[in-house]
């Protein structure tokens, strides 16, 4: 039987971000269930075009391809608004882009850095249509 639970991919260039997400998703998104992972916006690209991702959590800095970019990418590989996204970033010059691109589909969404857990968790349980429990 296959696991209904979902696979995401965690696109971040700071490992430590990249494992607090990994451990937030693991502890509070019991609908997700493997969580694979990426330093960059191509070596994400790679991994989407391998298969088997229901949805993107990105930081939108990102060396060399942006975040905003990758999203971009996949939607052109995948079909626009097949993969959910929620974009992640700090005040930086692409944020007011990241919001207006969340804002273009309803499987996308943006939240700024610093986060924690509890925001985290909630943004991905909404991005995904699920209740959050508790």
């Amino acid at each position: 039987m296959n696991d209904p639970r979902l696979t995401l991919l965690v696109v971040e260039d700071n490992p430590d971000l990249r494992a607090y997400v990994r451990r937030t998703l693991e502890r509070l998104c019991p609908f997700v269930g493997e969580i694979r992972e990426a330093e960059t916006g191509g070596a994400a690209l790679e991994v989407v075009r391998q298969g088997g991702i229901d949805g993107l959590v990105t930081d939108v800095q990102l060396p060399g391809m942006d975040g905003i970019d990758l999203c971009r990418a996949v939607d052109r590989e995948r079909g626009e608004g097949t993969v959910p996204m929620l974009l992640v970033s700090g005040e930086s010059s692409r944020t007011g882009d990241a919001h207006a691109f969340a804002r273009e589909s309803v499987r996308r969404a943006f939240l700024p850095k610093p986060f924690n857990a509890t925001q985290l968790s909630r943004a991905v349980h909404t991005l995904f249509g699920r209740e959050v429990e508790g």
